[in-house]
């Protein structure tokens, strides 16, 4: 072989037995992590598959539907249904009573009116300077020939 292919046939022979050795490996790792993440997937697609037939159980079920309520507003349940006065002192959060001046907040600014057309947008770039969450009540309110202008003169 050293004679037909030179002195350096064994190393090239060696080079490219590691490179396809590194290959296969790669090859088998990706295979490997490809059916973990494809037998996790079926297990996540079964178990939504049942839930979504639990679900529609419930929906399509008046009697299933009708357990599952008292279930949840029972007496064991997240959200309890107390039937009487002295059930609601002894469970439940702590209340107190509403301090009267917290519950005074500020009118909410009125819009203004529809404006002329040659006026419109120097107030609607000035909205949006001052207050941008509210600017679209002036789009609301412009005529709707003002924004089709608008629109053909920026075409």
């Amino acid at each position: 072989m050293v004679s037909a292919y030179g002195v350096e046939a064994p190393a090239i022979l060696n080079n490219y037995a590691l490179q396809l050795e590194n290959m296969l490996d790669s090859a088998v790792a990706w295979g490997s992590q490809a059916k973990g993440l494809i037998e996790s997937y079926a297990a996540f697609a079964v178990n939504e598959h049942s839930e979504n037939l639990s679900y529609n159980e419930i929906l399509t079920n008046p009697d299933v539907l009708s357990d599952y309520t008292l279930k949840f507003f029972g007496p064991e349940g997240p959200y309890p249904v107390y039937e009487s006065e002295e059930e609601l002192e002894n469970f439940g959060y702590q209340t107190e009573a509403v301090d009267p001046y917290m519950g005074q907040f500020p009118a909410p600014p009125v819009a203004a009116a529809p404006q002329q057309p040659e006026n419109f947008w120097g107030s609607f770039k000035q909205q949006m300077d001052i207050d941008p969450a509210n600017a679209w009540r002036l789009l609301n309110q412009a005529q709707p020939q003002v924004v089709a202008n608008k629109l053909l003169v920026m075409e």
